[in-house]
């Protein structure tokens, strides 16, 4: 595919709003910086954990004002985060719009659960741009199985709840904004162009008939340097890296079980336990481990034989540009998805976390690492993979400056 790089009359203002999120966050950063070096004015709204991050694509960072500026949510649990969004959707217009509105942008980005960013868009009649860092669910046949019952009865309740309630937050939303949230806002926020930031090789074959979503591939920007991270130990080793993301490391058992699987095997183990859980409860913990709190993942997945994952659409984008098989333990909907892709294309197995053993964890890795089939279709795609990444940031800017010279006329 050719790239086309659309000639610039005038800089234009962009505001970038984000769920406040590493998972939502990080495939955006390169696109950002792109627009940044092609001359337009990017300001970028978030929390201020993500200061960092944001201000190192040249992006002015903006943090969120109002009530609500951190995410955390146990098990991720989907009722609970359609609930939050909403609650904080409320926040975020009811602090943040005026100064948007001052601004004067010429146009909005926000991510596929950004419900704010959406709003914002229409109450300001911008044209905007939805940047996916995961599958786009299209199809109500992904959203119905035997596993997402108990979520879709409680997203049902919420809803009975909601239409009785006479100061619920939609209503709110209706009172104050003229807002008619649908509940597809909460999962998408689909507007007239979806950038997906992973191949259409392995997306969902639902998805990859819709026309108004473009898949640009994996973008990689952001990178984790730890200096102090020993990788000379992992040289000639066979080493499995184990890692549940950012939202769902809180997860002593898990580890304990891990370590029951592992301990003394000839492998040696990485295992990223997260912020939330303390390193002194590892201190015993077998001499071919390694356990920390974070760990430079891009860089180690240079260098390791398997991922064990929770199955994020960023991990598993990782490993997939690495060429690395994975075990994958998803904790939601969209997680088994894509487990169930993954799966399908040879490149890994999926286990419940919930019913996981120390047995059938080592069982699996043992297979995953030594049958040779799963480094094979891991490679196999790894060739798709980064290709694409070398210029998906590219194809995502050309795309976004073509879709907006085609608002503006």
């Amino acid at each position: 595919m050719a790239l086309c790089n659309f000639p610039k009359l005038e800089m234009r203002k962009v505001i970038i709003l984000n769920f406040p999120t590493h998972g939502c966050i990080n495939s955006l950063l390169g696109t950002v910086s792109e627009l940044v070096n092609r001359g337009e004015k990017v300001i970028y709204y978030c929390t201020e954990e993500f200061r960092n991050k944001i201000e190192q694509t040249g992006a002015e960072f903006r943090p969120y004002h109002g009530l609500l500026n951190e995410f955390i949510i146990k098990d991720y649990d989907i009722f609970r985060l359609l609930k939050f969004q909403i609650e904080m959707t409320v926040d975020k217009l009811e602090y943040n719009l005026d100064a948007i509105r001052k601004e004067d942008p010429d146009y909005i980005i926000h991510d596929s659960l950004c419900v704010w960013g959406k709003q914002i868009a229409t109450i300001l009649k911008l044209p905007a741009v939805n940047l996916m860092h995961s599958f786009p669910i299209v199809s109500s046949s992904e959203l119905i199985t035997f596993y997402n019952i108990p979520v879709l009865l409680k997203v049902g309740l919420y809803k009975f709840m909601d239409f009785i309630g006479k100061n619920s937050l939609k209503r709110e939303l209706r009172k104050k904004f003229h807002i008619n949230l649908a509940l597809g806002d909460t999962f998408i926020n689909r507007e007239g162009l979806n950038i997906v930031y992973s191949s259409r090789h392995i997306a969902p074959s639902s998805a990859q008939k819709m026309d108004d979503f473009y898949f640009v591939g994996p973008s990689l920007f952001f990178k984790s340097e730890q200096s102090d991270f020993p990788f000379e130990q992992l040289e000639g080793r066979k080493v499995i890296y184990i890692s549940l993301g950012t939202m769902h490391n809180d997860n002593p058992l898990f580890y304990k079980k891990c370590i029951s699987a592992f301990a003394g095997k000839e492998y040696l183990i990485v295992m990223s336990i997260g912020l939330a859980t303390n390193p002194q409860k590892f201190n015993d913990a077998p001499k071919n481990f390694i356990i920390r709190q974070s760990v430079p993942q891009q860089m180690l997945l240079e260098k390791v034989d398997l991922l064990v994952t929770h199955a994020g659409m960023n991990s598993v984008n990782e490993a997939i540009y690495n060429g690395v098989p994975m075990l994958l333990l998803p904790h939601q909907f969209e997680q088994k998805l894509i487990s169930q892709r993954v799966s399908e294309m040879g490149m890994g197995k999926v286990l419940s976390i919930k019913k996981i053993t120390a047995a059938k964890l080592y069982e699996k890795a043992e297979d995953l690492v030594s049958n040779p089939k799963y480094k094979k279709q891991a490679l196999k795609y790894k060739s798709m993979f980064v290709e694409d990444e070398k210029t998906s940031h590219i194809k995502a800017t050309d795309k976004i400056f073509n879709y907006i010279s085609e608002q503006d006329k």
